[in-house]
């Protein structure tokens, strides 16, 4: 390690840190989505293959998690759907919804109780 005017270099001591603990590319782990007053939070979220995700509830309102193909209106609410069959579970204060991403893609979700609530998960390799 580097010394400067006697103390170390923390550049350097992190550096030695990074490449003495072989960190590279993240590794797949546990991600959240949680609703906040008729919206999924975050919206949008890029997670590893691998990665579970875990759906809560904040608010006071059952909501459901259903995958599938969408389309919006001008206003912002679904005008259509087409659930895929992945996932189609209610979510509730006492009951989150947990799926596990090991295919890399867009997935897109909604709340089939709420026009406006939608979702996407994007999975990287």
């Amino acid at each position: 390690m580097k010394i400067v005017n006697g103390r170390q270099s923390i550049a350097a001591a992190l550096c030695t840190l990074l490449l003495a603990t072989g960190a590279s590319a993240p590794t797949p782990g546990d991600a959240q989505v949680v609703t906040k007053v008729l919206e999924f939070e975050p919206e949008t979220l890029t997670i590893l293959a691998g990665t579970k995700v875990t759906w809560t509830v904040s608010d006071r309102i059952a909501h459901t998690v259903t995958t599938g193909t969408f389309t919006l209106g001008g206003n912002g609410l679904r005008t259509s759907q087409n659930p895929d069959g992945r996932i189609d579970l209610p979510l509730t204060k006492a009951h989150e919804v947990s799926y596990t991403f090991s295919t890399p893609g867009t997935y897109s979700y909604y709340c089939t109780l709420h026009q406006g609530m939608t979702g996407h998960i994007i999975v990287t390799p």
